[in-house]
């Protein structure tokens, strides 16, 4: 179980620091209304102050105006800078210019991949370093899109778990309308974290920690979390599938 409150210091310390060594300005944060980007926005602003951070909310079908409404709500608490920029039409561009049918899924993909180019553009512009929100269970799991949300420049949260964040969350006094949310992407109609897992987080890290905090077997991990064996198989499958997601790309060692 982790330390919230020393979780927590480590964070933002970790965060102040980057700035001094890298000589950025500030960071830029996409804020998309759920938990892991209102986690990341706040530790930013605890660590080096709200003049410091930039928020993005980056909306486009299907963003739910509840959820964008609830990121204007945060940026304006934590009074930090916000832009907003809509995705749709460079989404839309992309599926009439593709030589292939953009499914949702692949589409999901182009969302994700766009929001990250805005990002970046921000942080170039500005000298800026673009925070990643990812958990260690989204990590593990490789249940993120490549050079998408997944691409940052620093990951202050990658050692916690989602159960973790939600913690981390209530430390930091965060409105409990972000702890209670059904996590989502929000990269295709009616998409949640849990239900394209097949799990509630509290099981799937029940089984991560045991697999990988552990080292226990399957069958111990599905004991522990209370779930078949099968289901516990799946998510080690996961881990070991998305491993090209954590690691640089392959390249060959030349001769000199």
């Amino acid at each position: 179980m982790v330390d919230v409150d020393r979780a927590i210091d480590r964070m933002t310390e970790f965060l102040g620091d980057a700035l001094v060594t890298t000589g950025a300005d500030g960071y830029v944060v996409g804020v998309s209304g759920g938990l892991d980007s209102a986690v990341c926005a706040t530790l930013a602003v605890e660590a080096v102050g709200n003049d410091a951070v930039t928020g993005m909310i980056l909306p486009g079908a299907p963003s739910e105006d509840s959820n964008m409404a609830d990121a204007r709500e945060l940026a304006a608490d934590l009074g930090i800078t916000c832009r907003e920029v809509s995705i749709a039409p460079a989404v839309e561009t992309f599926r009439q210019e593709s030589p292939h049918e953009v499914g949702p899924r692949d589409a999901g993909n182009v969302r994700a991949r766009t929001r990250m180019v805005f990002l970046y553009l921000e942080a170039n512009v500005n000298g800026l370093l673009v925070l990643g929100p990812s958990n260690k269970s989204e990590i593990l799991l490789g249940y993120f899109t490549k050079y998408g949300d997944g691409a940052a420049d620093l990951r202050p949260m990658a050692d916690l778990y989602k159960t973790e964040v939600r913690q981390v969350a209530r430390a930091l006094d965060l409105d409990e309308t972000f702890v209670r949310k059904a996590p989502t992407a929000g990269l295709w109609e009616g998409q949640t974290d849990e239900g394209e897992l097949g799990a509630a987080y509290e099981t799937i890290d029940t089984v991560l920690k045991s697999l990988v905090e552990a080292d226990e077997s399957i069958e111990a991990a599905a004991e522990r979390a209370g779930v078949g064996v099968e289901q516990a198989e799946r998510f080690r499958r996961m881990m070991e599938d998305s491993e090209h997601k954590r690691t640089q790309p392959a390249a060959p060692e030349l001769p000199r």
